[in-house]
């Protein structure tokens, strides 16, 4: 087997046992492939951001559209509930005036004989004469209080109960003072009778 000198014999597995040739094309070498540029690198790097820098404008810009968006949906929600106010205010005046309205249709309607009659009756000199206000009149002599010594009457003891004859505060007993406070209460009942109490009275000690 002839072979060129540009070729080189590659051992195959132990199976074959015989040389191949190879051509130099095949065979690598560290001097095919040197070192990368670093300023192919940088290049690379500043594209990448570029496009970055390209994908946050465009985010910002979409941003602040949104912003602009949301802002003349807030001018425009603020200005229809002044409007709502406004309409509010409106029929809570309309409302007003026509309670105002349906209170004086009711005087009209279902007011006192006394007030329709006078109004619609011609007056005359009679009428027209101050009439007499109703009860004790100024100047009069006053009755006084009435006196009901002549009714029956009947006793009754007033005492605390056990539990409130002491001081709410310091829990002290309280000392009892000698004599009552009596007091007269009116009942009708079958027949009129005058019922006396007699409340013990108390002290703290």
């Amino acid at each position: 087997m002839d072979a060129k000198a540009s070729d080189q014999l590659v051992s195959l597995p132990s199976e074959q046992r015989s040389l191949v040739p190879v051509s130099s094309s095949l065979v690598l070498d560290e001097r095919d492939h040197p070192e990368p540029d670093p300023f192919a690198l940088l290049w690379r790097c500043f594209c990448k951001l570029a496009g970055l820098f390209v994908l946050a404008l465009l985010a910002l810009r979409r941003l602040r559209l949104q912003l602009i968006e949301l802002r003349l949906q807030a001018n425009y929600y603020r200005s229809q509930h002044q409007r709502a106010l406004q309409r509010e205010a409106a029929l809570k005046e309309q409302v007003q005036h026509l309670q105002g309205e349906i209170r004086e249709l009711k005087r009209r309607i279902f007011g006192r004989k006394s007030e329709t009659s006078s109004a619609t009756k011609p007056t005359s000199p009679a009428n027209n004469r101050k009439q007499r206000s109703r009860g004790q009149q100024s100047g009069s002599k006053g009755h006084g209080r009435r006196d009901h010594d002549h009714l029956p009457t009947t006793s009754e003891n007033c005492v605390l109960p056990k539990d409130q004859q002491c001081c709410a505060t310091c829990g002290e007993p309280f000392a009892e003072i000698p004599g009552t406070a009596d007091g007269d209460i009116l009942e009708i009942e079958i027949r009129a009778h005058r019922r006396r109490y007699h409340r013990q009275r108390y002290r703290r000690h």
